[in-house]
């Protein structure tokens, strides 16, 4: 989507803060998401959309994606982070984290939170993902407790630690905003965390266009900075002042009729997050509603919500097919890999080599795999003849088959 400026009126929040970063690199879809990021947190666990039985927090879970010095995405989070930091702190009761944290410290905040404050919210800016979660943590752990504590639930009792015992968490909201090149993404996510709802729940922000090319940029506009720091503290204020965020009758019958009509994907990544599309397009005209001031949602914001939500699902599933394309052939250069060493220097038909990784990959897929692994030079290929039938192909793998790069080797040449 272009042009995000149409989308909000020029005297709200976002309009005025869309024209604020005018003079920055940043992509202007990083500007609009990290507006709304700003939004949720002035707003907090204070007000949310009214669905019965099933209530819609306007917390996000924003990931700016992007190559590393093209469209700024640090630059798109420290400013959000700076306006955020007026509506974060004291009476608010929302606290700002911007620097790493564990999940066992990350869960001691939270219950100290409870303790002092009767509720645990939390906003997190963090401009480089990878710093924030690292390789391990990422598969291991903290995707896991970014998942549970995402759904805001009023009550969570965690094992905690010997050291601190059980962690006791009230009333939860988290909000977090980072940031992460493609290639980071596909080398670290894998089908057990898109299975596990994490990217479900995340917004991936994808673009390599800045909105121009400043070599100088200009002086921030003081005033225009103050106006937006006053808003903030409105937003902060009216979100515990005005109550649940109504629907209009026609944007219910807009946002049934959508619902009613929609398709299903086959792939894993969208059809995990098509299982929190609804409440995704709630939430953005949620917050659309709370930028106008109105707290209640109408039939233009829910069309609004529609599109922006549509865009993200398109363009982060190129990602994550990417992903999973790469992950199954990485588990069967695995099962190749074994059956090689394991023969040692007896070379293995061919045929019953695919018998062992025929549940990951295509003979087409297969037959590819072992071309790129022929050109490492991590196996020899021999052609037997024999008096009763057709040549057959066998083979056998080189001393590079051990090697710590060759995984490496072999997946870049299908991203």
């Amino acid at each position: 989507m272009r042009n995000y400026q149409r989308l909000v009126p020029a005297n709200s929040f976002m309009g005025r803060y869309l024209s604020y970063m005018q003079s920055q690199e940043t992509a202007e879809a990083f500007d609009f998401w990290s507006a709304l990021w700003v939004i949720s947190t002035a707003c907090g666990r204070f007000t949310h959309v009214a669905r019965p039985r099933a209530p819609v927090y306007l917390n996000m879970f924003v990931v700016l994606v992007g190559e590393s010095g093209v469209a700024r995405k640090s630059t798109a989070i420290r400013s959000a982070t700076s306006l955020a930091r007026h509506c974060t702190g004291g009476a608010s009761k929302v606290g700002l984290i911007d620097a790493k944290v564990t999940p066992e410290k990350l869960e001691e905040i939270l219950h100290d939170r409870t303790a002092e404050l009767g509720t645990a919210q939390l906003a997190i800016a963090i401009p480089e993902l990878a710093v924030f979660l690292g390789t391990e943590q990422y598969i291991a752990h903290m995707p896991v407790l970014l998942t549970d504590l995402y759904d805001c639930p009023d009550e969570r009792h965690s094992g905690g630690t010997i050291a601190r015992g059980a962690t006791y968490h009230h009333k939860v909201w988290l909000n977090f905003i980072s940031a992460s090149t493609p290639i980071w993404l596909l080398k670290t996510v894998n089908p057990n965390v898109i299975e596990g709802g994490f990217t479900s729940r995340c917004y991936f922000i994808i673009s390599n266009t800045p909105k121009s090319k400043i070599a100088w940029p200009s002086e921030l506009d003081s005033m225009l900075y103050k106006d937006l720091c006053d808003d903030v503290k409105i937003m902060a204020m009216e979100a515990r002042s005005k109550g649940p965020i109504q629907i209009t009758p026609s944007a219910l019958m807009v946002f049934t009729k959508w619902y009613g009509e929609r398709g299903h994907s086959l792939d894993s990544f969208k059809q995990s997050f098509e299982a929190r599309e609804d409440a995704h397009i709630l939430r953005v005209a949620g917050l659309l509603s709370v930028n106008d001031g109105s707290y209640v949602i109408s039939r233009g914001h829910v069309r609004i919500a529609i599109r922006l939500i549509e865009g993200i699902k398109l363009s982060s599933g190129l990602i994550f097919e990417t992903t999973e394309q790469r992950t199954k052939f990485a588990q069967a250069l695995d099962i190749i890999r074994s059956q090689l060493v394991s023969t040692g220097m007896d070379p293995i038909q061919r045929g019953r080599l695919y018998l062992k990784c025929r549940s990951y990959l295509s003979n087409a897929e297969f037959l590819t795999l072992l071309e790129v692994m022929h050109e490492v030079g991590a196996i020899q290929r021999f052609e037997f003849k024999s008096d009763r039938g057709r040549p057959a192909d066998y083979i056998r793998g080189t001393n590079l088959l051990l090697s710590n790069g060759l995984g490496a080797a072999v997946l870049d040449r299908f991203m």
